[in-house]
C-alpha cells in the first residue's frame, strides 16, 4: 500500500516538474507574439495616421524661430529639416527639444505647432556678463557664475564692451563688483577691460587707457567712488601720465606715474 502511495507521489512530482517550464515557456511565448502583434499593430496606426496626414495636407512644412542672437538659426534648422513633409502630429517634440538643448546657449526651449503644418521654436540663451580667462582660453559666463561656452579672440575683439575677469573665483564675485559698477556710473563699465581678482579677496582693474586701479579689499564701492571722483576733477592729459592708482585705503589714493 505504501509503496503504491509513493509511486504516486513520484508520478505527481515529476509531472509538476514538467508542468512549471511548460508554463514558464507558454509565458515567453504568448508574450513575444503579443509584443510582435503589438509593434506591428502600432506601426499600422503610426502609417496610418502618417498618410492621412499627406492626403489632408498636415505635415510639416514651415518653421518659426524665435529668441536665438547667439545661436546660429541654421545650426536650429538642422535639426528641424529632417522632419519638414513629416504629419504635424508625430513630430518627436521631445526629442527635437533635446537636440536644441545640446547647444551651451541654450537656457529654455519652449516647442509648438499649430496643428497644422507650422512648428513655433522658442529659444531662452543664457546671457553672458563677461569673459573668463583660465589657463589661456577664454569662457563667456553668466551673471551666476556658470561657464556658458568657449569664446574665441575674435569674438572677444568684436565684443570690445566684455570685460575678461582673470583669478580663482573672479567670475562668482563678478556680480557684486559690477553691481557696485552700475549703482555708481554704468558708462564706466565699459573702460574696464580686465579684471583681476587678486588672492581670493580683491580686484585690480586695468582700464582702457593702460591705467591700473588698485581697489580696497573691504570698502570696494568706497573705493571706486573716491576714483570716480579723481576722474572728474583731473584732465585726461593728466590720467595719460599715470600708470596706477591704488586705492586699497580708501581714505586716500597712491598715484603711480609712469
Amino acid at each position: 500500500m505504501n509503496n503504491k502511495f509513493n509511486r504516486k507521489k513520484v508520478i505527481i512530482f515529476r509531472k509538476r516538474l514538467f508542468l512549471i517550464p511548460t508554463i514558464f515557456i507558454l509565458f515567453i511565448l504568448i508574450g513575444y507574439f503579443t509584443y510582435i502583434n503589438l509593434y506591428k499593430i502600432n506601426n499600422l496606426i503610426l502609417n496610418s495616421i502618417e498618410n492621412l496626414s499627406h492626403d489632408l495636407n498636415y505635415t510639416l512644412k514651415t518653421y518659426v524661430i524665435e529668441g536665438t542672437q547667439r545661436i546660429k538659426k541654421d545650426e536650429i534648422e538642422d535639426i528641424i529639416k529632417p522632419n519638414l513633409n513629416k504629419s504635424i502630429f508625430l513630430l518627436p517634440l521631445k526629442q527635437i527639444s533635446n537636440l536644441i538643448y545640446e547647444n551651451n546657449w541654450v537656457k529654455k526651449v519652449k516647442l509648438n505647432t499649430d496643428y497644422q503644418n507650422k512648428i513655433f521654436i522658442e529659444i531662452e540663451e543664457y546671457e553672458p556678463i563677461g569673459i573668463y580667462k583660465y589657463n589661456d582660453r577664454y569662457y563667456y559666463f553668466n551673471l551666476k557664475g556658470k561657464i556658458i561656452e568657449y569664446a574665441s579672440l575674435k569674438e572677444i575683439n568684436d565684443n570690445i564692451n566684455f570685460i575678461i575677469f582673470a583669478g580663482k573665483s573672479s567670475i562668482i564675485e563678478a556680480e557684486n563688483l559690477l553691481i557696485i559698477i552700475d549703482q555708481l556710473n554704468k558708462e564706466f563699465r565699459t573702460e574696464i577691460i580686465n579684471a583681476a581678482f587678486i588672492e581670493n579677496r580683491r580686484w585690480n582693474l586695468l582700464l582702457k587707457n593702460n591705467l591700473l586701479l588698485k581697489l580696497s579689499e573691504n570698502y570696494l564701492k568706497r573705493s571706486l567712488e573716491n576714483f570716480l571722483i579723481l576722474n572728474k576733477n583731473l584732465a585726461k592729459d593728466e590720467f595719460d601720465k599715470i600708470e596706477s592708482i591704488d586705492l586699497r585705503n580708501y581714505e586716500k589714493a597712491i598715484i603711480k606715474y609712469k
